[in-house]
């Protein structure tokens, strides 16, 4: 009777463990599901914010004909742009019983928590006019900086893709007139459409990554 009892205890361990060992096996096995669902979600949420982002951009600046003046502090003051990467808004109370706002710092933060930079490209110095500004997101991971690079952009949002950087290499159109402030021609070193292949080896590993976009 004793030597049937261990047994029974020996078995009742046994099929206690291997339970044990099924429950984390689920367990791991839905946390990684949970985890790639939610970097999915992530992932288009980035994609977005980039959109909407240029498009707020486009619209503000419309009525000007340039984007000479694109800055932060007018989408804060206007309350305009994806609310997921805007900088904090602060308002303070004039003399005059007007209100003032602007954005509490000059860069926004995109859903991989690095920061977002805006602003005019090249202006020509002898009339400050500027017919294209940028957009930067600066340390995103590596999938993420070649799924953003390989983005289709189309006309209806809102306007163009003139050339992109990606850490210090430059795409543009070949017949495209990218000129610096003083008129001169600024070199290309890849052809739109941008290819898997460039963007993967252009993308490096980790989160050091950094994307600067220039729209007209």
């Amino acid at each position: 009777m004793i030597k049937n009892k261990n047994n029974e205890q020996g078995r009742t361990i046994v099929e206690t463990l291997a339970y044990i060992m099924v429950m984390i096996t689920i367990t791991v096995g839905f946390a990684a599901l949970v985890n790639r669902g939610y970097y999915k979600y992530e992932s288009s949420a980035i994609q977005q914010q980039l959109t909407d982002l240029k498009k707020t951009i486009s619209t503000r600046y419309a009525v000007d004909g340039q984007y000479a003046n694109v800055k932060w502090d007018d989408l804060c003051e206007d309350r305009l742009g994806p609310s997921s990467l805007m900088p904090t808004r602060v308002c303070n109370e004039l003399e005059n019983n007007m209100v003032k706002c602007k954005c509490a710092s000059q860069r926004g933060v995109h859903t991989f928590d690095g920061p977002v930079n805006i602003g005019r490209s090249e202006c020509n110095k002898t009339n400050t006019f500027c017919d294209t500004f940028f957009i930067e997101f600066d340390e995103l991971p590596q999938d993420i900086c070649a799924q953003l690079a390989l983005k289709a952009w189309d006309t209806i949002d809102g306007s163009d893709i003139d050339r992109m950087v990606i850490n210090n290499i430059t795409w543009g159109w070949n017949d495209s007139p990218i000129v610096d402030e003083d008129g001169n021609r600024i070199s290309i070193d890849k052809e739109f459409p941008a290819l898997v292949t460039d963007v993967t080896q252009a993308c490096k590993e980790g989160y050091e990554n950094k994307i600067r976009w220039y729209f007209n």
